[in-house]
């Protein structure tokens, strides 16, 4: 039983662990935390359903779309809010991405109705057995889709020159700038390739829960997985993603399935008082 749950644990870990990447990418990047990633992760599964259901298209130019759509409202919230807003207190640019999240998650309840839709599984949602186990097809996708991602950016940052500017301009504007970094056109593409993690994190979880416009609130647990792996560190980020999707297979399995959320929020205040760096992250130290 217990490796059962480990195999279906590693599932949502892989979700939690993109809707992480995605938070701890912008606040290492521009110091914002995106407190409407989430309604982001709603928005890009529903651009998929408005380009099969509205426009006519099969699912896989639907998801193209919606990658454009999603890179396209990256840029508009880093062009039309955040750059104007780069000199403001950080609470005035947390109230602007509250006020995103809510724009976007208000809008799609008005255009697409507060019901829920379906949502096509990348493979078979039914089981199949090997070595003792049920592996789900549709949730290899997930992992499988993940883990591409996941050394998709680190041999992005690791190995690329266009990384290793991202990191230089996250790690420290000033130098990044004498050294010809164009920080803001980096702080762009962190903008748009954090609004294509989203989309493709929604793409990924909207089989799993009910594609709604509420569905954001699984931004919590990309947020709580960031917290636990360390807010700067994108390895942290997804050590934190997997960690939150066994702790909370295992709570459901052996306390009570009705308690897996307190169980989320738990982790978060734990997590806060006793090691606020997180698991992997470093404190930041400031003299006075």
């Amino acid at each position: 039983m217990l490796g059962q749950l480990l195999v279906s644990s590693i599932t949502s870990g892989a979700v939690y662990s993109l809707i992480a990447l995605g938070f701890v990418l912008i606040h290492k990047g521009t110091g914002v935390v995106h407190f409407g990633y989430g309604d982001q992760v709603t928005f890009g599964a529903y651009a998929v359903l408005i380009g099969q259901a509205l426009i006519g298209l099969p699912f896989w130019p639907a998801v193209i779309l919606a990658l454009l759509a999603s890179a396209l409202l990256g840029a508009l919230i880093y062009g039309t809010l955040m750059w104007p807003l780069r000199n403001s207190t950080l609470l005035t640019k947390i109230i602007a991405t509250l006020a995103v999240g809510t724009l976007l998650r208000e809008f799609l309840r008005a255009y697409m109705g507060p019901s829920a839709w379906p949502f096509p599984f990348l493979l078979s949602p039914a089981p199949v057995q090997f070595a003792g186990l049920y592996l789900v097809p549709a949730n290899l996708a997930i992992v499988g889709v993940s883990l591409v991602l996941l050394f998709t950016l680190f041999f992005l940052f690791e190995r690329t020159i266009v990384g290793k500017a991202i990191v230089a301009a996250c790690d420290n504007r000033i130098g990044a700038s004498l050294v010809g970094v164009r920080v803001s056109s980096v702080f762009l593409a962190i903008w748009i390739l954090a609004s294509l993690l989203a989309t493709i994190a929604g793409v990924l979880v909207a089989p799993l829960l009910s594609l709604s416009p509420d569905m954001g609130l699984i931004g919590i647990k990309g947020f709580t997985a960031a917290i636990l792996g360390g807010f700067t560190s994108l390895p942290g980020a997804v050590i934190g993603g997997i960690t939150l999707g066994v702790l909370e297979a295992l709570a459901g399995a052996y306390i009570s399935t009705a308690l897996k959320d307190v169980i989320t929020y738990g982790i978060l205040i734990v997590v806060v008082l006793v090691r606020p760096q997180g698991l992997l992250g470093t404190l930041a130290v400031k003299k006075v």
